[in-house]
């Protein structure tokens, strides 16, 4: 501490703040930059908030919603009657030019914000003909849209995937929804793994690797050789692919932003010629299948090298994990901390795109960075068959009992009742917390 405040000292322009000073990239630049972001604009969230609450009809709900300022929102709604609906909120800016995707003058009046999207124009879903809504952070808008939304949607794996689901079947139950939050089937699998199934194999190795692929049901369990064998071969497909043409640094970002190179991959992975695939540092002309050997190959040799020469020990699993970390204190660098607050780390199921996410930076594999952080099923026919189940625990102490105890059923994809009846809170309680002012 110290006895006076600290003061820090931004500079404003009419676009926002610069940047510069709290940026290490661009302390020596010659170009000043400003940030314009809409939740600097001023906003009603709150009062949104609070209106959502007391929402008693999709009329209200979408009164509610037109305060919602920022973030940008997938919001889902369903109510006694039957009915369902979809909305996206949030100020969404109309630019003059450009899409916001780098920067522009902001001298010249060109690139202004001439207005946000109007709320009434913003996607959006009432008892749609399908009889369901699916949103999973996907594209949601028609490519004719004539307002732009953004550019980082995410690929449509587990969008599509969970459409499947829900229509696999007529009538759906609270057991089929327990089983569509825990899927980890692999799209992204189904559609590369046969080009893997097409190679000769060198060695007894690469033989009992693909004997892995062969018997994957593309399912990214924690105990599923195949499962790892595909991702490690993925990554090293992305990298053979594209590190030569894009170089290390653009490369490592192109990396980190693992919705474009999938998307990439599926349209280019049909295309044996295509120019991607040839690798500029060598005076041939590689084609895609050369491309997926050398990738196969790789990553055989790494996980050989970090698990022995046994492919059926090759679990993603092993590979896989999740650590729940303590915000600050679990990442203080300071080992008997971490050691109280931390939990983990422990196998995790899913990838990035199963509908169990649990999605790792590509740039450091294979540690997951996102995931599921609370899964709940409402019955509305049957509120007392409604189930919930949240990362850790319910206590913030570490050293209490249930500051951990919800990790192994969340971890299985199992859940406990969320009661809405008096009756069975009383007997379910296991005590009672009175706050006093």
């Amino acid at each position: 501490g110290q006895d006076e405040p600290a003061v820090l000292e931004v500079r404003l322009t009419g676009h926002g703040p610069i940047i510069n000073d709290v940026v290490k990239s661009l302390k020596d630049s010659p170009q000043v930059l400003a940030f314009r972001w809409t939740a600097l604009e001023g906003g009603r969230l709150f009062q949104s908030v609070y209106m959502l609450n007391q929402a008693r009809n999709w009329e209200e709900f979408r009164a509610a919603l037109r305060h919602w300022v920022v973030p940008a929102q997938n919001f889902v709604y369903a109510d006694v009657e039957g009915n369902i609906g979809y909305q996206t909120s949030g100020d969404i800016p109309i630019r003059a030019n450009g899409q916001g995707l780098v920067p522009v003058p902001g001298w010249t009046g060109e690139y202004e914000w001439t207005g946000y999207i109007p709320f009434d124009e913003l996607p959006s879903a009432y008892n749609p003909p399908t009889h369901f809504i699916v949103t999973a952070n996907n594209k949601v808008v028609p490519d004719d849209y004539p307002y732009f939304i953004s550019y980082e949607w995410s690929a449509p794996y587990r969008a599509q995937r969970i459409v499947h689901l829900l229509t696999a079947k007529d009538k759906l139950s609270v057991q089929d929804f327990r089983q569509i939050q825990a899927d980890t089937y692999s799209i992204p699998g189904e559609q590369l793994v046969p080009y893997l199934l097409a190679l000769e194999p060198q060695g007894t190795l690469e033989e009992q690797a693909l004997e892995q692929l062969r018997a994957w049901d593309f399912r990214n369990e924690i105990d599923s050789p195949g499962a790892a064998i595909f991702q490690v071969f993925y990554l090293q497909l992305v990298e053979n692919t594209f590190a030569d043409e894009l170089g290390e640094g653009l490369f490592e970002d192109y990396l980190d932003r693992d919705e474009f190179h999938h998307i990439a991959l599926e349209r280019l992975i049909k295309q044996p010629d295509s120019p991607w695939f040839d690798d500029v540092s060598t005076a041939e002309v590689e084609g895609r299948d050369e491309i997926v050997r050398r990738s196969f190959k790789e990553a055989i040799a790494y996980l050989s090298d970090r698990f022995g020469d046994t492919p059926s020990r090759w679990t993603w699993g092993r590979l896989h994990t999740m650590t729940f970390a303590h915000d600050p204190l679990g990442k203080s660098g300071i080992g008997p901390l971490e050691m109280l607050f931390n939990r983990g780390p422990i196998p995790a199921r899913g990838s990035g795109y199963t509908v169990d996410a649990a999605s790792f930076d590509y740039t450091a594999p294979f540690a997951v960075t996102h995931g599921v952080s609370y899964r709940q099923i409402i019955e509305l026919g049957d509120w007392e068959n409604s189930l919930f189940i949240h990362t850790t625990g319910q206590s913030g102490h570490p050293l209490h009992k249930h500051y951990a105890d919800m990790i192994a059923p969340w971890q299985a994809v199992e859940y406990h009742p969320m009661h809405f009846d008096k009756a069975s809170v009383e007997a379910d309680k296991e005590g009672v917390l009175i706050l006093t002012p």
